[in-house]
Order: structure tokens, then sequence, then C-alpha cells
């Protein structure tokens, strides 16, 4: 069969990196948007223009920008790169082998550049003078995430996490380590998300509070506490020594000797993250303005003599985003959301018209109800509801029904109707193992949130029939945590009775059971990654096991859903497995290779079949 090309449904920006500096008496904003590939984009902000794009390929994420005299350097995915205005973007190379996820960066006097990494939780130093990394190796034993960093006095100070958080104090020139012990209202806590050092006072922002602590590195003491604190930085000082931070929605002013705070007129719903000063901006041609970037690429500038601010919108051109959920809804259109930048986008089955939508993060999952469409949003299992019989408006449709935060939920992936309640399956947050099961009544709003019923798995797979309720799990918890059993389990849960009816390992050495779907003889089928087994609920056992794709699972950092989906038709089983479109012949136990690049997957009315291939959407009769 021959997949049709329908088109790329998202694009978007995704800036979470930035830097400033100056070149020829020009100031200059170096931003960088996470997409496929990133791109850096070079901005004049007192002409307010852009004056340079650059892919950065073999990279689809940015999360650390650091301006030094010898370039802009950039973290990518397991790479670094280097801009210069003279010479453009260099490859700098792979900065640790086998660590894929940079986060943010530093730089030392010497112009020696810093960054932390995932999974390993190690960090490298790049000389630029002799071109060679160091691997300074793990920072914390156990600790994935080495998140945040910052120099002072010839140390370099880095945030860790995520089953607990940690700051470490690095000798760059011996390699030896300390920690400074964090305050012991941070039990609990998973990360340093955030780290900053200035005028010797170290900011700490630990997730998933968003709590703010200061720490005197001098008197080596802890300090004030601020709530309510979003990232990713902490602003270089203003004049007068003053640091700005966003808190409650807006930019607010710390003063660091009396430790006041005051609220400015800038209103700031995301996170801000990296500031810059400008001089002689027109907002005040004498003093200096703060400036920062939004998600989607427009710049703001703050200025403090006057408390005013502008937004500059330099109409950047957004990536194409890759596609994360699908599904089809009420009206028998696809819908599609988008990774990293988020989005939703629409596809008329009927007419062929694609439309997309923005101010949406990104949706794990979704599933249609009446007229209506449930999306499950990552971080914090946000669960919100699509009128769409109405103009789509953030903040108001979709409208956020609850959240799952308190409950150390993350990524709500799986979902399924069972009987008039929405069922919800969920990975819990990172550094925490323990998914949780979620019933929603839509008719009258009440929920109930179970908790570890599969213990030490998350929930990555729904379906349900009659009053049984079957849900799959995989050992992975969230992120930063390693597995703690070797096998997934399967559920049978009683939806009159509410309770557990079996629980149980259907196949051994499996770690993850990614998608299920009943037949029409009330068989159980289920999908791991290269396996597919039927299930028999009244016998509560495995009838057969059949072997699609080899897979290694000593090799996979995490299994969740992986774009694993498994329907039922007339007989036969489509599924994604291993980026493989499958059907597969019940009666025969026949298996045909569909297509062999394929992620996600979901059916129409008529039975065509809809798939992914990174930011593509096909359709294959």
């Amino acid at each position: 069969m021959k997949a049709f090309r329908i088109g790329e449904p998202l694009h978007g920006l995704a800036v979470w990196a930035s830097a400033y500096g100056s070149w020829q008496g020009t100031e200059w904003v170096y931003a960088v948007s996470s997409g496929s590939p990133c791109i850096l984009f070079v901005l004049d902000p007192s002409g307010e223009k852009t004056t340079g794009r650059y892919a950065l390929e073999g990279s689809d994420h940015c999360w650390g920008v650091v301006s030094t005299a010898s370039g802009v350097y950039i973290g990518g995915s397991g790479i670094l790169y280097r801009y210069t205005h003279d010479r453009g973007v260099e490859n700098l190379g792979e900065m640790i082998p086998g660590e894929f996820y940079t986060w943010r960066l530093a730089a030392d006097e010497q112009g020696r550049i810093y960054g932390g990494c995932y999974p390993g939780g190690k960090v490298f130093q790049y000389d630029p003078v002799t071109g060679i990394f160091r691997d300074y190796g793990v920072m914390v034993s156990g600790e994935q995430y080495a998140r945040s960093m910052e120099v002072w006095n010839g140390k370099l100070y880095v945030g860790v996490g995520t089953q607990s958080p940690h700051i470490v104090v690095l000798d760059t020139e011996t390699g030896s380590r300390s920690e400074i012990g964090l305050p012991d209202e941070c039990c609990g806590e998973q990360l340093v998300y955030d780290l900053n050092i200035i005028h010797g006072k170290l900011f700490a922002r630990v997730t998933p509070s968003a709590r703010l602590y200061i720490y005197d590195l001098e008197q080596q003491e802890w300090g004030d506490v601020l709530e309510c604190v979003s990232g990713l930085s902490v602003s270089p000082p203003d004049e007068q020594g003053n640091v700005y931070f966003i808190k409650d929605d807006y930019l607010q002013r710390f003063d660091l000797q009396t430790g006041s705070l005051f609220v400015t007129s800038l209103a700031m719903s995301e996170p801000a993250g990296d500031y810059g000063w400008l001089h002689n901006h027109p907002l005040n041609s004498k003093g200096r303005c703060l400036i920062g970037v939004y998600r989607d690429g427009s710049c703001w500038i703050y200025d403090p003599d006057t408390d005013q601010h502008r937004v500059m919108d330099f109409g950047l051109q957004g990536q194409p985003v890759h596609l994360q959920s699908m599904t089809r809804g009420p009206d028998d259109a696809l819908y599609i959301g988008g990774y990293f930048a988020g989005g939703l986008a629409r596809f008329d089955t009927s007419s062929a018209e694609l439309i997309s939508y923005r101010g949406i993060g990104q949706t794990e999952g979704m599933l249609a109800g009446d007229d209506c469409l449930y999306l499950g949003v990552y971080p914090r299992a946000n669960i919100y509801k699509y009128d769409l019989s109405r103009e789509w408006k953030p903040g108001d449709n979709p409208e956020l029904l609850f959240s799952l935060q308190e409950e150390e939920q993350d990524r709500p992936f799986a979902w399924t109707w069972a009987g008039d309640q929405l069922a919800i399956g969920t990975v819990p947050a990172y550094g925490r193992h323990g998914g949780a099961l979620t019933f929603y009544h839509p008719a009258s709003g009440a929920r109930e949130v179970f908790k570890n019923l599969l213990p030490l798995q998350s929930i990555v797979s729904l379906t349900s029939r009659d009053q049984l309720l079957f849900a799959g799990g995989s050992v992975w918890g969230g992120l930063g945590i390693a597995p703690q059993r070797e096998d997934a389990s399967l559920l049978i849960w009683d939806l009159q009775h509410r309770c557990k009816v079996w629980e149980g390992v259907p196949v051994q050495g499996e770690r993850a059971i990614s998608a299920l779907v009943l037949d029409d003889e009330g068989n159980l089928w289920g999908l791991t990654a290269g396996l597919l087994f039927r299930f028999d609920p009244q016998l509560k056992c495995t009838v057969q096991t059949y072997s699609l794709f080899s897979m290694d699972w000593t090799v996979v950092t995490h299994f969740w859903r992986s774009g694993n989906e498994l329907l039922y038709k007339d007989g036969m089983l489509y599924g994604v497995s291993m980026n493989r479109l499958f059907k597969f012949d019940v009666k025969r136990e026949e298996l045909e290779v569909l297509d062999d690049e394929a992620r996600l997957l979901t059916m129409d009315r008529k039975g065509d079949l809809y798939f992914a291939r990174t930011t593509v959407l096909y359709r294959m009769q």
C-alpha cells in the first residue's frame, strides 16, 4: 500500500534560551528556537529586524545559550555550536558520548564553556583555545539531570536532580566536588531547576514547589525564600544592584540589600527565559532597559526608570513541529497535537482542509467526547476540554478542567471511555515512580484518582468494555529515575465496584504495554515494543504471543507509548511498533508491514489509516 503525504500540520516557535551581546557597536539578541532542526535567530533590537537565521543541524532542542568574547555558544542535542558574526555557525562536536540532551550553559572568566547533560547527569567543559572537551563525570550518583549552572570565584555551581535536589560545587581545575546542603523544607523536592549567582548571592529555584531560595556564598547561610517564582533565570543586576524575575505572573524587582519586592507593570504568564540589558534604547535613551524573549520569538523591553514596557515582534517564522498525539474527533476530523512547541491541528478528512491553532502546550493524549475534545497536556497533567462548537480562544476554550500536579502526575498518555466516565492513565513527575488512573465524570465534574494501582509503574495504555477496564503499565516512571521492576503488568478494574479484579504480568521480560484493544470475540490484544500478545479476560491468562520485531530492552532509556497504537477492524489488527506500521490478520495469524517509518496511528470512519513521520501527516487507504 502507498502512503499519501498530507502535509505538515503544525509550525511553531519554542524559544527557551537566548543570549545578549554587542558586536561592532551594535547590541544583539541571539535567540534559539527548538524544532526540527533548532534555529538560531540573530536579532537587532535597535532596528527591530532579523539579521540572521541559522539552522542547527543535528539538534531539536535548546536550553542553553551563552555569549563570550570568542562567540555565542549554543547547547543542542548533545552537540555544542558556536556562532560568530563573521563565520556563522560552527558545529563543535559531541560534548560527551552517550549524553544526548543538553541543559543550561555557563562560561568562566577564561571563556571556557560548561554545560550539564542528560541522561548521565554529567557536566562538560569546552576550551575554545584548545578545542578540547572535558568530561567531569556524574555530579551526583543516581541523579540523571545536571540542569542549571553558574561560575563564581573559579568554581562551577551545578543544580542537580530529579529524585532529590542538590547543589554541587565543582572545582573545574581538579574535578573535585562538594555540596551545599539545602534547607530542610526542600525535602520532597525534585530538582534545582534554575541557578544564578549575583553579587555573591546564589539564587536556587527548586521544583516542583517553584520556591526561590537565596544563599549567601560568603556567609555560607540561607536567607530569603520566595514563593511562586517561574524560571528560567534571575536577571543580571541593574545599576542599583537589584535583580528581576517572574513571580506571581509579573516581572518583579528584588532589592538584595533589603529583601523587598516591587511589582512592575509588566505582566508575564510564561517563564522569562534569559535576560539582558540594552543601552540607549528609544524606550530610555539615557539609561538601560531590561530585555527578554517570549517563546514565540517576540521580545519584551522594560524600562526600570519609568516602569514602562513594550513588545517587539520580529515576525519570526516557525519550524515544523514533531507530531506527538492524534485522534479522531466527534466530527470525524483528525486532531493532531505537537511536541515541545505544542499547538493543535485539525484535518478535515472530507475536504482535506488543514488548519492549526496556537496556545496549547505539548498534548500527550486526546479523546473525543460529545461535540468536544479532551486533551491531556504536559507538564502537570493538565486536562482540558475543547468545545468544537465555539471559537478557539486560549485561556477560555479549551477550558482547563483540572490538573494532576498535586498527585505528582505529568504526562496523560492513555485515554478511553469507560461507560460515561473518562479514564486517563498517566506517567508520574520527574524522578518519581507510580502512575495514576483517573476517572472524570463530565456530567457532574467529579473525579477520582487512584495512584499506584500498578506498583512502581506508569499507566500508558487503556481500553474498556462493559464493566471492565484494562490498563497496561510501563516500568519507567518519570524521567530521571531508573526502573525498579523488570516486567510490565496488566490490570483489570471493575468499574461498578471500583476495585481491582486482577493484576499480573502477561508476558515475562516485556517492560511496557504500550497499547491495548479488544476484538469482536472478547479477546484482549496487547502490544509491547515488538511483541503482540492475546489475553483471555475470562481465564485471566495470555493465550498466545507473536514476535513481530526484534527489541533490545537494555538499550532503552525510557519507553512509555513511543508512538505505539493498536486498532481493530473486521478481523484485522493495525498497529505501530518500532516505527513500523503493520497489519495482523487475527485468524490467519499473518503479519504484513505496511510502512517502515511511522509513528502514531488513528483511523477515520471509512477505515483509512493516518500516521506521522516526524513532522508530516500521512494517509493510507
